[in-house]
């Protein structure tokens, strides 16, 4: 599923939490929303799921508004993972499956066999990281053609974290499927992402495919001179910097994002 959002604004009250994002997202990608605790990620992905109605901006999947019709075609792992804690697994299992046509039992079963999930208990007895996997195979077992993800391996053990990164890029390789997460996980994330935009603030700093990210981009010593470019901000005690030029080397990912947010400024307690 093809997403585009386009000058995307809301605010709560007095307080703007998007000042008119825009950013877009082909079928078949995975797609990183990453920024700090604040920065409007959560509210961006309510806005497209039809969870809030934001004041002012576009939002189209396949060129169309939100609908009941494509909520069919849309799977949300929600920050708060639950909505009827007092529910069992297998109840939610049975609203899944009521709520999506194209419910994909087989899959279903790979992770109940594989995990042993406890479906007779009560949501509210399991443990975050048996809520947060037990979300994640309702959601690939949907069918859904888009999967909204929100910090989708909180919570879980070294292990079963690179499960569910495998898992995650098999599906959309495999499927053709589009997945957009939003994660304070930047390590990780860089090993599933196709494309990202960082949000601080309301406002996205940067959104491109990663690969291209890397080639726009360069990390250089302080003392390194350069004779044309940008400079990004600070990581660590070198500089990002967007440039052509050959210079320095190239940036993984968490350094992209680290010198977008970091920007020109270190923080230090402590005084000299």
């Amino acid at each position: 599923m093809n997403v585009q959002i386009k000058e995307l604004r809301h605010a709560f009250g007095a307080k703007t939490v998007l000042n008119g994002i825009s950013f877009e997202i082909k079928e078949g990608e995975i797609f990183s929303l990453i920024g700090p605790n604040g920065a409007g990620k959560t509210t961006t992905l309510r806005c497209l799921y039809g969870d809030i109605v934001w004041d002012g901006g576009t939002i189209l999947l396949n060129g169309q508004k939100v609908s009941s019709k494509l909520k069919e075609k849309i799977a949300v792992v929600t920050e708060n993972r639950f909505s009827f804690s007092r529910f069992t697994g297998e109840d939610h299992v049975k609203l899944w499956k009521a709520l999506y046509p194209s419910w994909d039992e087989k899959v279903f079963g790979s992770f109940f066999t594989h995990y042993n999930f406890e479906l007779q208990a009560r949501a509210d007895t399991y443990s975050m990281g048996w809520k947060t996997l037990l979300n994640l195979a309702l959601a690939l077992s949907s069918g859904a053609d888009l999967l909204i993800l929100d910090e989708p391996t909180q919570n879980l053990d070294p292990l079963v974290r690179q499960e569910v990164l495998n898992i995650l890029h098999t599906f959309v390789e495999r499927e053709g499927k589009t997945i957009i997460i939003s994660s304070h996980e930047i390590f990780e994330l860089e090993e599933i992402t196709s494309s990202f935009a960082i949000l601080k603030e309301g406002d996205i700093l940067y959104t491109d495919h990663l690969d291209d990210a890397k080639e726009k981009h360069r990390i250089v010593n302080q003392e390194e001179k350069v004779s044309y470019g940008e400079v990004i901000g600070l990581v660590k005690n070198e500089t990002l910097i967007r440039t052509e030029q050959e210079v320095g080397r190239y940036p993984t990912f968490q350094e992209i994002i680290l010198g977008y947010l970091q920007g020109k400024k270190h923080f230090l307690p402590f005084s000299r």
